[in-house]
């Protein structure tokens, strides 16, 4: 009986070690494009990583393409598998949350995201959604990225648009 036992218990110790290997293996974000063996064209061609603007105009006049507001630094980070986390230093909207989004290639160099962030009264009281999308286009190096997008706030209703802008900019790929 006893040998039963520990034949049992080695067999389940390697069958979930054999089930928990794949799965680790599985989550891995690729980080290495030699290891992947992407040819040059992909690898150029890739949003996946973190990404900064600085001194961007916090908004643009969405008729002339004209600055509007103070100049602020914004970091993106896009994450294999379609989602993206975004930052910036906007000090007229110091009590809200990190935006999240998702993003898509639409073609070749071509990208697009969705974001949305919520914004506080500085009592700590909910104001409102801020969401917005941009249309990105990376360079022939894959090292910077333009952007035009729309933002909107929107009521804690969520039905209610406050105020509406325009955005664009320069971003550069963040590397050692």
């Amino acid at each position: 009986m006893k040998t039963k036992n520990q034949t049992f218990i080695i067999a389940l110790a390697m069958m979930l070690a054999l089930a928990i290997v794949p799965t680790i293996t599985f989550g891995q974000n690729k980080t290495d494009n030699q290891i992947l063996n992407l040819s040059q064209d992909e690898q150029v061609n890739d949003l996946v990583g973190v990404w900064e603007a600085v001194g961007v105009p916090s908004e643009n006049d969405c008729a002339t393409g004209a600055p509007i507001g103070e100049l602020i630094n914004v970091t993106y980070t896009f994450n294999q598998g379609g989602t993206m986390n975004a930052e910036d230093t906007l000090s007229i909207d110091r009590y809200r949350t990190t935006g999240s989004g998702i993003w898509k290639r639409t073609s070749g160099r071509s990208y697009t995201y969705r974001f949305f962030h919520y914004a506080f009264n500085p009592d700590g009281t909910f104001f409102a959604t801020v969401k917005g999308n941009s249309n990105l286009k990376l360079s022939r190096n894959g090292n910077s990225l333009t952007e035009s997008g729309t933002f909107q706030l929107i009521a804690p209703d969520g039905t209610t648009v406050i105020y509406a802008g325009c955005f664009n900019g320069t971003s550069h790929r963040v590397t050692f």
